[in-house]
């Protein structure tokens, strides 16, 4: 007898970029910290990086498949960006990347606590070291 698999289809939802909060220097691809329409703050990752779109498709499907294996994953989103967004940005190499990203990018929520985070500080799960490796 065959065992049938349910698989439920995620449900990406999309926000509307409204302010762009700071760059996160720390990736090649420089991410950003951005506010949505629905009020919460995002990690973007912008498709207009040196990367491209091909890296942010990878980026939603390593992060559903963690999903799927019920590891905890900030929510993905779909950000739109318009086309005006980031003026007002001093930075050039910022406007540049801002200016190739309008349209639809990526977006994960924002975890206040992670960007302090220190793994000699917090001790991780035995287990689920395990099942992130």
């Amino acid at each position: 007898m065959k065992q049938e698999i349910n698989i439920q289809q995620p449900e990406i939802r999309s926000v509307q970029v409204m302010r762009y909060v700071t760059p996160l220097r720390e990736g090649g691809s420089l991410p950003a910290i951005a506010e949505a329409d629905d009020g919460f703050l995002y990690v973007l990752k912008f498709r207009g990086a040196g990367q491209g779109s091909k890296a942010l498709i990878a980026d939603l499907i390593g992060g559903e498949i963690a999903r799927l294996m019920e590891l905890k994953v900030p929510e993905i989103v779909f950000a739109h960006l318009d086309g005006a967004f980031g003026r007002t940005e001093p930075d050039e190499e910022i406007q540049d990347l801002l200016r190739a990203s309008k349209g639809l990018n990526l977006g994960l929520h924002y975890l206040s606590g992670a960007i302090t985070y220190d793994p000699a500080v917090k001790k991780v799960d035995e287990h689920l070291a395990s099942k992130i490796v």
